[in-house]
Parts: C-alpha cells; sequence; structure tokens
C-alpha cells in the first residue's frame, strides 16, 4: 500500500443485515417524526426532558440536512461543472 493512504473499506452487508436507512432523505424523515411525536407528548403534558429530546432533535435535523445540502451541491456541481 503507498503512503499516505488508507485502508480499503469493508463490503457492504457483511453480516447479511439490510441498512436502517438507504438516503439521508430517509434518516431526516425519521427525525422529523421522532420531533412530531415529542412535540405531539410536550403539547399534552410540558417537561423539561421533553424539551431538551426536541432539541436534542432539531439539532440532529440541522445536521443532516447540512450535510444533505452539501452533497446536493456536490452534485450540482458535477453535473454542470
Amino acid at each position: 500500500m503507498k503512503k499516505g493512504t488508507t485502508t480499503p473499506l469493508p463490503p457492504s452487508s457483511t453480516t447479511g443485515v439490510d441498512p436502517a436507512f438507504y438516503d439521508i432523505i430517509d434518516i431526516i424523515e425519521d427525525i422529523w417524526q421522532s420531533i412530531e411525536a415529542i412535540e405531539s407528548l410536550y403539547e399534552k403534558k410540558p417537561s423539561r426532558l421533553l424539551e431538551n429530546q426536541i432539541n436534542y432533535y432539531y439539532n440532529l435535523s440541522e445536521y443532516w440536512e447540512g450535510i444533505y445540502l452539501i452533497f446536493m451541491g456536490k452534485k450540482f456541481y458535477e453535473d454542470f461543472f
């Protein structure tokens, strides 16, 4: 192996288990479903714990949406330039 290169990744699905998500959009949708469920609970009985969970999922959503936008920007750049 050349100096400075990384080891190759193992083949996907070495265990025969399907991935939980196939696309970043699936991850984002799952996060927003969690937010919706927690907000519903929060409306019925507000608590600091639920508020923390909502904030956590908002931050998680922001992270994955940022990753998605980076990939879309890269794809756009590769497709048109």
